[in-house]
């Protein structure tokens, strides 16, 4: 027998197997391949519509049914063996003056929501439903937790809505899934806006309240950006400094080793630079 129906042979002794397949706003479907090797969806992943009990006029909790999504993906990882913590993180953390940061587990406690004052919710996450639409006001943003995500192009929009909702009164509360990266994103730069602070000072304020607090690279990127103040925002031997990644990129271009006195760039003690050259 020739190599080629060798491997014909072992082909065909191969099991079929289904693949889940988790695409990039995290919903998953289960794929297999015919005959020919095409692929062709089997079973979707995606959650059930979650139902939800309306909130009687003594504004009791609601009911909501668990997300299929999470159930499965629950099941999944304790076959690998991993030991999954259930338990919903209701940490409302007050990051500024009315306004407040959480995971999605608090947008959808009722109680919790209305102890906290809450009158306004900023949704930043992807399939996360708006469970009490009679009872606050909601802004939503559809938007994934990747660096390449383009974040800022919403700052104006959030900030105009939490600056109306407390000069009305109200309180807001921003979530996204795990409250960690998107919501600290769109707190930061409303604290950076309002109160005229530079990004590491407003990312101290919020990290202080919400200790999860962690943007991802791409959105620090941003938040460096738009910063308020036109001072640089790093000193090193009362010498101003760019942000590290315009350093980066002007001394990959250039490729310059000399003296201190010669460059045009700010000097950022990283690249080992003393008054002696590099």
């Amino acid at each position: 027998m020739d190599l080629l129906s060798k491997l014909k042979a072992a082909k065909n002794k191969l099991s079929k197997v289904d693949t889940i397949v988790t695409k990039p706003d995290g919903s998953q479907i289960i794929e297999n391949r015919d005959e020919s090797g095409t692929f062709h969806k089997a079973e979707d992943l995606a959650d059930e519509i979650v139902e939800v009990v309306e909130v009687p006029e003594k504004e009791e909790e609601s009911e909501v049914k668990v997300s299929r999504r999470r159930q499965k993906r629950v099941e999944r990882l304790h076959r690998f063996g991993f030991v999954v913590d259930l338990k919903p993180d209701l940490e409302v953390a007050l990051v500024a003056n009315g306004v407040y940061t959480s995971s999605q587990d608090v947008a959808q406690d009722f109680k919790l929501l209305k102890e906290n004052g809450i009158t306004h919710i900023i949704n930043c996450a992807t399939g996360i439903q708006n469970l009490f639409k009679k009872h606050f006001i909601y802004f939503n943003l559809e938007l994934l937790d990747e660096p390449s995500s383009k974040i800022k192009i919403h700052f104006k929009s959030t900030n105009e809505f939490i600056t109306n909702a407390i000069a009305n009164g109200g309180k807001v509360l921003i979530h996204c899934n795990a409250g960690i990266s998107r919501s600290c994103t769109i707190a930061i730069a409303y604290v950076m806006w309002s109160e005229k602070k530079k990004y590491f000072d407003a990312f101290q304020q919020v990290k202080t309240a919400r200790s999860a607090c962690r943007p991802n690279d791409g959105f620090m990127r941003q938040l460096r950006d738009m910063t308020t103040n036109p001072e640089l925002d790093f000193r090193i031997q009362n010498v101003h400094c760019e942000t590290s990644l315009d350093i980066i990129d002007d001394f990959a271009r250039r490729k310059y080793v000399g003296k201190p006195n010669d460059l045009k760039t700010p000097i950022i003690r990283m690249f080992g630079i003393c008054e002696n050259g590099i």
